[in-house]
């Protein structure tokens, strides 16, 4: 048997998604039959511009392989990550028919992994599996809206209808919030049937030293670690709660995304010398930052 993984980020490279597609391989990885085969389509790291790191094209583990895509850079912007996603699908969709896979599953925070997904498999002709972990329709109605009301509406129209395409189409679908479930109970979408894994800690943050920090220095640490784009906010949040705060906090920004150079403007604007702004660093980095922090910004 031959399964096909969509995932757009896969390790070395950093995100939320990249994270949970490695730990579903693993776990798919032990529980098929060493004459089956796992084939994993992904990029090559690309997740920020400010981290980057090289990985092969094709790597080889047991009966797990992966096939990195080399994608355009992107800026963070709707324009050019659309057009990144465009040279992925068409390659994936290569290598799909090549691979011929009996089964194919998509891990998506974006509906259109999903979407690819579901082609991919009308194409070859095979059953699949949808991981979803946000409501695509939304955020990209959220978006728009703040342009165009009307553009907002009509995006929402749109991509909920290729939502329920993909879904009320697939063989198993599990969401990573059981909010989800009444979310497309309303939309008029079967969910009995659906499972539900959350997000979970991993590993490397397991056997962390959770001892207090015993910093005596007046100078207070707050440590947020994550992407900073739109969904976040943050510059709508960080500068002026650092202006109130003052010189006895500082803010320490670990992170990369689409709206990290407005954060850097309103920071200058006001003048703020108690925020720093940190590109992304590997997991074993981060941990030393999480160590050194007086306080954690745990921002939802």
């Amino acid at each position: 048997m031959k399964i096909v993984l969509f995932t757009f980020y896969y390790p070395p490279d950093l995100s939320a998604g990249s994270f949970r597609a490695v730990a579903m391989v693993e776990e798919l990885s032990k529980k098929i039959t060493p004459i089956n085969e796992l084939h994993v389509i992904t990029t090559h790291p690309n997740r920020y511009q400010s981290y980057k790191i090289t990985a092969e094209d094709t790597d080889v583990v047991g009966n797990v392989t992966i096939h990195r895509i080399r994608v355009p850079s992107h800026h963070g912007g709707m324009a050019s990550q659309a057009c990144t996603f465009v040279v992925f699908s068409l390659m994936a969709l290569r290598y799909c028919f090549s691979i011929k896979p009996d089964f194919i599953i998509g891990t998506t925070g974006r509906m259109m992994t999903g979407i690819l997904t579901w082609l991919s498999a009308f194409v070859v002709r095979s059953h699949y599996f949808i991981d979803l972990r946000d409501i695509f329709s939304e955020t990209i109605s959220d978006l728009l809206s703040g342009y165009n009301h009307i553009l907002g509406r009509l995006s929402k129209a749109f991509f909920s209808f290729l939502d329920k395409r993909v879904l009320l189409n697939a063989a198993g679908v599990n969401v990573v919030s059981e909010g989800f479930l009444e979310y497309f109970d309303i939309q008029g979408i079967e969910t009995s049937n659906w499972s539900f894994f959350p997000n979970g800690v991993d590993q490397e943050f397991i056997n962390i030293d959770v001892h207090p920090n015993t910093n005596q220095l007046s100078t207070k640490t707050i440590l947020y670690a994550g992407n900073i784009g739109s969904g976040q906010g943050l510059e709508l949040i960080i500068p002026e709660t650092a202006r109130k705060l003052g010189s006895d906090f500082l803010f320490q920004i670990v992170g990369d995304g689409g709206k990290r150079k407005l954060l850097e403007k309103k920071i200058a604007t006001l003048g703020l010398h108690n925020v720093e702004l940190l590109s992304p660093v590997g997991r074993e980095q981060l941990v030393e930052y999480y160590r050194q922090a007086d306080i954690l910004f745990l921002h939802l």
